[in-house]
């Protein structure tokens, strides 16, 4: 058991951050109305944050063995290997909650949500009170934008949207041959809950909230977002895509990533949308957004191939060099879907007198378009070895090398168009190739 002392701090940050949610929350009122309530008994909110703090700290004293019992359980989940194997775990077990007791205190705090939940969204009994003190510290908690909360807390807004006390369930549920209940007989890989009426305005009110606020705004709302673009239902009735769409142009860094990503998995429940947040996010002044669109275009092109080759071509011309490489690395897999296309934005890689850029096109494209073109119809490869640096050039020679065995006409006409573009490019060409091989040296 913990000792006392350590205990204390714990409840003490408990108390204290439950007071300040609470009253973070107030700030954005009104709070959401219960999704659920007796006909006979309609729910009355608060008066004020100071009201409702005093009977949340009441309800939470008069429960100390609940907080007892949810203080061992969040210990026994995150307690570190080194204080378990300490000569005096008891000492070192002290020593490390009392560092950690504003984390610990979250954590409760987040069990203490979950029960208020339980009681709120009961469907045969809710608890209105219960329901505005859960509201309001979990609002609170997101305001506040720790990634304890952004993690913790989404189960909780789920219970939430379908007005059902919290589980072991997620909103959208995923099958396939990767779990073990799948049933290929089953046609239906895609499970998703379905919202409940009054839960779908709460969830709303809380989602506008988060969006008022800069730091959830940019640091809780696009994880959750992202959590809920995947069903068609729940993306729909929660308004995600025009809620992402909205919040992209504000957002930074990783907030910024993560709507994009958002913004490419609702494609398959509003396409258009999707493509609005796209193509904004590749305009965005934060090189986060253009560098997310350009290593995810392979997704986007699962969706739509046309318009990933359309985003790529913006991308390829981008200012920031990293967004170029990231979109030139996407080419390796456009040579083996679409070589035809392959062969015109390799060109324009060529054109751009990157090297960096030309070296990870013969990284990652070359190989593959060789190998369905041993003749180089596209004409690509005397351009790409006079742009090539030393490095490109190594593994190009490698690869002629290889199609001089197969191809040794291809070689020989590839060499003569190297030569008539530099005279120095085919010498080191042919010093390349005759170290490894005299005799397909002679070809060139």
């Amino acid at each position: 058991m913990v000792r006392r002392e350590a205990s204390a701090l714990v409840w003490d940050a408990h108390t204290k951050l439950m007071k300040d949610s609470i009253s973070l929350a107030f700030q954005y009122e009104p709070l959401p109305h219960p999704p659920l309530e007796l006909p006979d008994f309609p729910a009355l909110p608060p008066a004020d944050s100071t009201d409702l703090a005093q009977q949340a700290l009441g309800i939470t004293s008069s429960d100390r063995a609940g907080f007892r019992y949810r203080l061992e359980m969040v210990i026994e989940s995150i307690e570190p290997d080194y204080v378990k194997r300490d000569i005096d775990p008891e000492a070192s077990r002290e020593k490390w909650i009392s560092k950690n007791a504003e984390l610990i205190g979250e954590k409760i705090l987040i069990l203490t949500i979950k029960d208020w939940l339980i009681l709120a969204l009961d469907e045969s009994v809710p608890n209105a009170d219960r329901w505005y003190l859960a509201s309001s510290v979990l609002i609170g908690l997101a305001l506040n934008s720790s990634k304890i909360a952004r993690d913790g807390c989404f189960h909780l807004f789920s219970s939430i949207v379908v007005a059902r006390p919290p589980g072991n369930w997620p909103i959208n549920k995923v099958t396939g041959p990767f779990h073990m209940e799948w049933n290929d007989n089953q046609t239906t890989d895609f499970i998703e809950e379905i919202a409940h009426p009054t839960g779908t305005l709460a969830a709303n009110a809380i989602l506008d909230i988060l969006s008022m606020n800069e730091n959830s705004a940019n640091s809780i709302l696009p994880y959750w977002l992202e959590n809920l673009a995947l069903g068609p239902h729940v993306s729909s009735v929660l308004s995600v895509p025009n809620r992402i769409e909205s919040a992209i142009s504000h957002a930074r860094g990783d907030g910024l990533a993560v709507l994009i990503r958002a913004g490419i998995q609702s494609f398959s429940n509003d396409s258009e949308r999707s493509r609005e947040i796209l193509s904004a996010a590749v305009l965005h002044e934060d090189i986060f957004g253009r560098r997310t669109v350009a290593s995810n275009l392979s997704r986007i092109e699962s969706d739509d191939p046309k318009f990933a080759l359309e985003l790529m071509k913006k991308l390829l011309v981008n200012l920031d060099s990293d967004t170029r490489i990231l979109a030139t690395t996407y080419l390796g897999g456009l040579s083996r879907s679409d070589i035809i296309s392959f062969t015109e934005f390799a060109k324009l890689v060529i054109e751009s007198g990157d090297e960096r850029m030309v070296q990870r096109l013969v990284e990652s494209g070359i190989r593959y378009y060789l190998s369905v073109d041993s003749k180089d119809s596209g004409n690509l490869i005397p351009a790409l070895w006079v742009s090539s640096n030393l490095s490109a050039r190594s593994q190009l020679s490698g690869l002629l090398l290889e199609l001089g065995r197969i191809n040794p006409d291809s070689l020989t006409a590839i060499s003569k168009s190297i030569l008539e573009i530099d005279s120095e490019a085919h010498n080191e060409l042919f010093k390349r190739i005759s170290m490894r091989s005299q005799s397909i040296g002679k070809i060139i």
